[in-house]
């Protein structure tokens, strides 16, 4: 199998086959994310979004991009207003339990694709 993840040799078989096909030069780069960033920190969420339809998001960046896609930092806050947000989750939850906070976030931000996914089929 060949993609940007590396899979041990006996795990081959158990990994499903994607759909998805990265399409060179239209994946979201680390330097097209940086660029995506106003000076003071604001994100330029729909350039980002079509870039990810496009081609995806490199693994190089796949937790920092992550983050806004689940809402963990609105993309109208600033470097400053997210690296206050950080540290205060970082004290409120210690270092071990930040993980535990970001499956949750994960979930919650499931449950709400699934829902919207509903609403939009009936």
């Amino acid at each position: 199998m060949q993609g940007f993840y590396p899979v041990r040799e006996e795990c081959v078989a158990d990994v499903p086959r994607t759909r998805f096909k990265s399409r060179a030069g239209k994946t979201l780069s680390a330097r097209k994310w940086h660029a995506a960033f106003t000076g003071d920190g604001h994100l330029d969420m729909e350039r980002v979004l079509r870039r990810i339809q496009r081609g995806g998001i490199h693994p190089s960046i796949k937790g920092e991009v992550w983050e806004f896609l689940l809402g963990a930092y609105d993309p109208d806050s600033t470097f400053e207003e997210r690296n206050k947000l950080r540290n205060h989750r970082s004290i409120m939850l210690g270092k071990k339990n930040v993980r535990i906070w970001f499956l949750l976030l994960v979930a919650e931000s499931l449950s709400r694709w699934q829902l919207l996914r509903k609403m939009g089929s009936h």
